[in-house]
């Protein structure tokens, strides 16, 4: 999973990116970053630790999360140049949404209001995609002299379905909140749009707001109505702060301050919901491993996550569910216990099902 980190000037997006990632990233500058700051992630599973002791595995690898600190401007333009190219390449939109008041760091508007911006940028994403299917437009009707008569006729039914996506995107709706019809998706299938990719809100609060997380939460969850759309709060200056401590520094700071689940850990909570994702697990002497799917993803497909020939000469999956696994204890008294299956092609994988793929190839 990859995502593009995006923010309007000192919102602060970079301190959020080096929070996620444990990074180390210049927050300086405003937001006027020439290049993209990137970032991995690991995704906190409790799950994971457990198996790996009771396996002993040599190796613990979790689930990874790839963050991409889009490049900025002091201008507050958010989608150009090399941040186009970025994000193209990414599976949702990470909006940092300013909350903390700083006298000196000011904001590009004069006063702070969180909810201004998150309209904003979502209005600018949608203006990004009214322009992008517009260039789109203009290229194909003006190429329409050049063509054979069947491209024209097929040219300009797509330039027509064009139009009407572009109608509504004036109208307010994001093709994300769209139902495409197969005519619509032919259309936009040389197009990319910004406002189809999930778009996610972490709003950046102060340390004087920590206390009201949960208000504040609740707050954002009713301005992301649309579809593929959810947010977190996190203080961003904290959770930069309490990363670079020891595990233990962290967790007694974290106490003392009341600042409850961590920021990265309610993100990737938010992330996973929000594009639709699961966990499954594979386990060993050698590692004890977390992979990501999408939800109802069957067995090949999972296997594919781990390597093309799995998939490709897939015979069948042996799983147990990690929470029937706990409670048998070992694989042997899952299996009598009829815990341990053996599952085919068409078997949809669970959360934090326990997996070993059969193949051959």
């Amino acid at each position: 999973m990859k995502i593009g980190i995006l923010g309007l000037p000192a919102s602060g997006k970079t301190t959020i990116f080096n929070a996620l990632t444990r990074g180390k990233a210049d927050v300086g500058g405003f937001g006027a970053t020439r290049s993209a700051n990137i970032g991995i992630a690991h995704v906190p599973d409790e799950r994971v630790d457990i198996l790996t002791k009771m396996f002993k595995s040599k190796k613990t690898i979790y689930a990874e999360v790839q963050y991409v600190d889009l490049p900025g401007s002091s201008s507050g333009e958010l989608f150009e140049g090399e941040a186009m190219a970025q994000l193209q390449q990414v599976d949702a939109i990470l909006h940092v949404a300013r909350a903390f008041e700083d006298g000196s760091v000011p904001h590009l508007e004069g006063t702070v209001d969180y909810k201004r911006d998150i309209e904003k940028v979502a209005f600018d994403i949608m203006f990004a995609d009214i322009a992008l299917i517009e260039r789109r437009v203009d290229r194909l009707t003006g190429s329409l002299k050049t063509m054979k008569v069947a491209d024209r006729d097929e040219a300009t039914k797509n330039i027509d379905t064009l139009k009407r996506i572009q109608a509504d995107l004036e109208n307010g709706i994001a093709i994300r909140d769209r139902d495409l019809e197969p005519s619509e998706i032919k259309a936009m299938s040389d197009t990319f749009t910004l406002s189809s990719l999930p778009l996610l809100v972490a709003l950046n609060i102060g340390e004087d707001d920590v206390a009201n997380t949960e208000a504040l939460e609740k707050e954002l969850e009713g301005l992301l109505e649309g579809r593929l759309t959810g947010g977190a709060v996190i203080c961003g200056s904290l959770e930069a702060e309490l990363v670079g401590m020891s595990e233990e520094e962290e967790t007694e700071m974290r106490a003392g301050l009341d600042a409850g689940e961590p920021g990265l850990s309610r993100m990737i909570k938010v992330s996973y919901k929000v594009l639709g994702l699961n966990s499954f697990l594979t386990v060993g002497e050698d590692e004890t491993r977390a992979w990501t799917v999408k939800i109802g993803a069957l067995a090949p497909k999972a296997a594919a996550v781990i390597h093309s020939d799995i998939e490709r000469g897939f015979i069948r999956a042996e799983t147990v569910a990690y929470k029937d696994f706990i409670e048998a204890g070992t694989m042997a008294e899952a299996r009598n216990r009829g815990q341990f299956r053996q599952e085919g092609r068409e078997y949809v994988v669970q959360d934090g099902d326990i997996l070993n793929f059969l193949f051959s190839v």
